[in-house]
Order: C-alpha cells, then structure tokens, then sequence
C-alpha cells in the first residue's frame, strides 16, 4: 500500500517536469484514506480493487490521460484540471462530489458502456463550457436530475423529472444530424411540420419522466421557425421508426437561447430527443421547476420566487451562467434576485445587473440537503 503510493507520487512528480509520465497501474488493493488527497498526473490503469469511501483523487496534468482497466474503480470525491480531458474506457463511479475545474472527461458516443456513474449521493460543480462530461452520465436512485453534459465547445444540459419516483437513467449530448442518423420521417397526420438537424440528445431510462432541453446560438432554430410558440420536444421512436411530439408543457426564451419542458414519457422508446416545430402555435403556461424572470417594476415576476421553498426551514441558493460562472448565492433566500449579481464578479456590472438569458439554478434545502435544480429566463 505504501509502496504503491509513493510510486504514484513519483510518477506526478516526473510528469510535473515535462515529461511524460507512463501508465499508473493497480493490481492489488488501493485506498485513499479521510481527508487524503492523490493526484494523477497520467493515465490510470485499475486492475485492482479501488473501492473508495473518503479522500480525494485529481485528475491533472496538459496531456488527454486514460481510464482504464478491468475493473472500474469507485471514488468519494473526484476533480479533473486538465485542458486536454481525461478519457474514459471503463465506468468510473463517483459516491460524493465531483468537482469540474477545467478540462472535460471524455467517453466514447458510439456506445454506452462506458460514463461517468453518480447516485443519489453524489453531486457535482464547477460544470461549464469548459469542464464537463462529454459523453455518457449514468445516473441511479433520483427523482429529478440535470446533466452536466455537452460536447467539446458547449455545455448543454438535459434534465429530468420522475413526479416523485426513484429511477435510474443515463444520457448523452451529440451535436449532429439526428435526422440523417436515424431518419427524416415525420409522425403520420400529425401537426409536425419539420425537425431540428442540429443536435440531439440521448436519454435511457425504462421510468417515465418529463425533460427539460435548451437552445443557444448554435441550434439555429431561427432557421426553422421564427416564433416559439410552434416549438416543441420530439423523439424518434424506436418501434414506428418516426419522430414524434412529445409535447411541450413549458417553455421560455427567444429565438437565440431558451429552454422547453416535455410531458412525461418513457425515455427507452426513443432513439433521440431534439427540437421540433408544429404547425399550428400553442401557447403553454410555465409550471413545475423553471421561472421566468422579468425585473421591469410591474410586479409580475420582478423577482425569482421558488414556492417549494416555503415548506422548510432553511436553503441555500446557487445561480450559475449557462457558461459556468456563479453570479447569484445566498443562504435562506426569499424571493430576493431581480438580475442583480450577489458575488463580486469584476467583468458585471451591477448597476447593469445581468445579461438577458438561461441562467441555471441550483438549492439545497432542509436538513437533509435535498435539492431542487432548473432554469430561469432572465427576461429584461
């Protein structure tokens, strides 16, 4: 145990100067004790027992490194501060926290037997456009959950809601043609008229749930309609062979970014979800996790008001860019942000208060920690 320690930090020492280092390998039986730290400078190769229950592992260094092995190691808290990325070619289970500081970890798209696996204990920050998973995100034991995965110049979170029941699910974010990967065809006597052909999700999961999905710049949905009240989520259903409206419970936003939720359905009987366009417009109310907020002095929606959070005692509030970057906490919030950053961020003005558009939110609330997370349109 010792010996293998100090060998590892032989190893980040080496790399460290420049040079790099060889594969770390595990064959025997790895612990990092409480409050213990081990940085990986290299590729991790675990053919060893790796079963963690405290400590930290980081993930460092300027050269895309690997994960691999026979046997997929489980870690309580992990970092990763590597620009180039960290590859994964097994599943890695996290139990705790995983901390994103720069750099993306990596797993193949052409199959989903590789992810980064959390549960229903852990939990993640630090997500941005510049750390994330590009790639599978498993999931296990939760009733809602938004995923921090994208691709390697965006960030685009899906989210999920179960209404209540404990699931499993794991997704993936694919910034391709889904009409060219699985098919242009659209539902039969339906008021679909076209399908987005930018990008797409993948969700698994045999547990009915509602999403929720954002566009930016780059979806392009200017280029297939030019009012949001046709837009909905769709999904190639993997039977008909055909997509099909999953139809929209809420949405907000403009033309250049928003977000939309769907009704519930059954993420296994879809092969992909993106965008789609009805012919006839509708107009929906917003409801569940996701506000609106439009701090123009009329008193209606001037504030964030999150009702779920009146039924406990306490909470701590968290508002992120959807690049990342924290502009909005408090503790035991009541209805107080209007636009107006919280944080000393030089590069905002608040006299200004915050640009119009998605913002991420993220609460803790009573003792136990539960939480609650969505979007907010910041509408100005």
């Amino acid at each position: 145990m010792m010996r293998r320690c100090i060998s590892i930090l032989a190893f980040n020492m080496l790399f460290s100067h420049g040079i790099k280092a060889q594969t770390i390998r595990n064959f025997g039986d790895l612990e990092i004790h409480t409050n213990g730290q081990l940085g990986i400078y290299s590729s991790f190769e675990n053919d060893g027992v790796f079963n963690n229950s405290s400590g930290l592992a980081g993930f460092y260094g300027s050269y895309q490194n690997y994960i691999s092995g026979s046997i997929s190691p489980q870690f309580h808290d992990i970092e990763i501060n590597n620009d180039q990325g960290v590859f994964l070619q097994i599943p890695l289970k996290v139990n705790n926290n995983t901390n994103f500081i720069f750099g993306d970890l990596i797993t193949s798209k052409l199959s989903n037997s590789n992810y980064l696996e959390l549960s229903s204990t852990s939990f993640y920050n630090g997500e941005s456009i510049f750390s994330k998973v590009n790639g599978y995100v498993s999931i296990s034991n939760v009733q809602s959950f938004l995923f921090p995965i994208g691709d390697e110049e965006y960030l685009r979170p899906i989210g999920i809601d179960t209404g209540g029941i404990m699931a499993s699910f794991k997704s993936t974010y694919l910034f391709e043609n889904g009409t060219l990967n699985f098919s242009n065809k659209i539902e039969a006597n339906s008021d679909l008229t076209s399908i987005s052909n930018k990008e797409y999700w993948i969700l698994e999961g045999d547990t009915s749930a509602m999403i929720t999905i954002g566009w930016n710049n780059r979806s392009q949905l200017q280029d297939i309609t030019n009012d949001l009240n046709n837009l909905t989520v769709v999904g190639f259903d993997k039977e008909l062979m055909q997509w099909t409206n999953l139809v929209a419970i809420d949405r907000s936003g403009n033309i250049e970014e928003g977000f939309i939720s769907s009704t519930s359905f059954i993420p296994n009987r879809y092969s992909a979800i993106t965008f789609g366009i009805l012919h006839t417009k509708t107009d929906i109310l917003h409801k569940g996790y996701h506000y609106l907020v439009t701090p123009n002095g009329d008193g209606i929606n001037d504030y964030l008001y999150i009702p779920e959070l009146e039924n406990y005692d306490s909470n701590h509030l968290h508002i992120f860019s959807r690049n990342g970057l924290k502009v909005f906490e408090q503790k035991n919030y009541f209805n107080e942000f209007n636009g107006i950053t919280g944080v000393n961020i030089s590069a905002i003005s608040k006299d200004q208060g915050l640009p119009e558009g998605i913002y991420f939110y993220l609460v803790t609330v009573g003792d136990k920690n539960l939480t609650l997370q969505g979007f907010l349109y910041l509408d100005r």
